[in-house]
């Protein structure tokens, strides 16, 4: 195989979780070269992925404002609310940053190309990572989604009410002004509609969070390459200064590249991470609290897909948080690769130049969520210990409300 087949190959990998997800939400960037009609079908997802999730959405927020009045089933029904809208919120984000997206995945084929077949097994090794962590996660996600909006509702069958007539479930309970959703075959219709709607938002959810995970674990990637560069520069055998000169011409330039394609991470991921984890935050101490609520009325069923959700969303705050880790520390081992140059075995006028690569080592490799909070592991145990907290307090004062009533 060429070496341009190997790249389109290898980049044909990294994008193989992402990819799928965000083309069916029209949010990968098209060819500059591509087609009316591709362009056209692009904005025709676009108009029915916003016009799914509305149509699911704002029934459900009518519902909980203005009719709901229990203060239990409104917690319990804030979970698609939220979840729904906050993930509107990321699908926006990267639609709007469609450019920045197809420039960092124009970088990301540059660097297949020009790179050693050494190099692109650290890309391979990296991505395919990103690819088992996401799929567990994917499936989880969809699992519990789709038990949440299909069993929890079928299972309660028809709830007989107090003036003698029956109600049916839906997954997302809602206000529907115009027209009676109990009534055959608009209840059917309206069911398939938000089964449909659930459906989407865990494809925005995981396709933005694989997307995130590619690019972040490809940045880990060129600073794995450049930690190995200047470790084939401590080793360097030939001293002579023109040899030396190349070596660290060829360090400064890719180290300038990492920084450049880091940067351009920071700012197409920041407002993603942030959004991210402020729905895995709120959602995780409703769903909490949801969990103990199943408890207490020995629903086995619901408690077990309440469980499931609990854990997708802790899954997708840790692998945000794990490969920003791994992002900080090789950083870091970049850092104190280029402090313990063996510099004195050069050059005097090369050991000089060495300055440059130590001085751009030691700014701070690390992402962060809307410049708020860094992405690690120690920001990971901050929200689980939040969730924790909260979940507590609510039901805290959930028991006392029901004592005193």
């Amino acid at each position: 195989m060429s070496r341009v087949g190997k790249a389109e190959n290898g980049m044909r990998h990294t994008v193989w979780f992402a990819y799928p997800l965000l083309r069916i939400l029209g949010a990968w960037p098209n060819r500059v070269s591509s087609s009316t009609l591709s362009k056209i079908f692009n904005w025709y997802l676009i108009f029915t992925c916003y016009t799914l999730q509305l149509i699911v959405l704002v029934p459900g927020f009518l519902h909980v404002f203005l009719k709901e009045k229990n203060g239990r089933k409104k917690m319990k029904m804030m979970i698609p609310q939220v979840n729904g809208y906050l993930q509107l919120c990321k699908y926006s984000l990267v639609l709007r940053w469609t450019n920045k997206l197809r420039v960092l995945l124009n970088e990301m084929k540059e660097d297949w190309l020009n790179t050693t077949e050494e190099d692109q097994l650290i890309f391979r090794a990296k991505a395919s990572f990103g690819h088992r962590v996401m799929s567990m996660i994917a499936i989880v996600t969809y699992s519990a989604g789709l038990g949440y909006r299909t069993i929890l509702p079928l299972s309660k069958g028809r709830i007989l009410l107090p003036n003698n007539t029956t109600k049916r479930l839906l997954p997302c309970p809602g206000y529907f002004v115009f027209f009676n959703e109990q009534v055959s075959p608009i209840y059917e219709i309206i069911f398939i509609i938000q089964v449909l709607g659930g459906l989407l938002t865990y494809t925005i959810m995981c396709g933005t969070i694989g997307m995130c995970v590619m690019f972040c674990l490809h940045s880990s990637s060129l600073l794995r390459i450049l930690l190995n560069k200047i470790y084939q520069l401590t080793k360097q055998l030939d001293v002579n200064e023109v040899v030396v000169h190349e070596k660290i011409v060829d360090i400064v330039k890719y180290q300038t590249k990492v920084k450049g394609f880091l940067k351009n991470v920071e700012q197409l991921t920041t407002y993603l991470f942030l959004l991210e984890i402020m729905v895995e935050t709120s959602i995780g101490c409703v769903i909490g609290y949801n969990v103990v609520t199943e408890w207490e009325d020995s629903n086995a069923a619901a408690m077990i897909i309440h469980l499931m959700m609990q854990v997708s969303t802790i899954s997708c705050t840790f692998i945000m948080c794990y490969v920003g880790q791994t992002l900080i520390d090789e950083g870091n081992n970049v850092r104190r690769m280029s402090i313990t140059l063996d510099w004195y075995r050069f050059p005097v006028k090369e050991a000089r130049n060495l300055i440059l690569v130590i001085i751009m080592s030691s700014y701070p490799v690390k992402l962060t969520a809307g410049k708020v909070v860094d992405i690690s592991l120690a920001t990971f145990t901050d929200v689980c210990i939040k969730i924790l907290i909260c979940v507590s307090h609510i039901s805290y004062m959930d028991l006392i409300l029901h004592s005193r009533s």
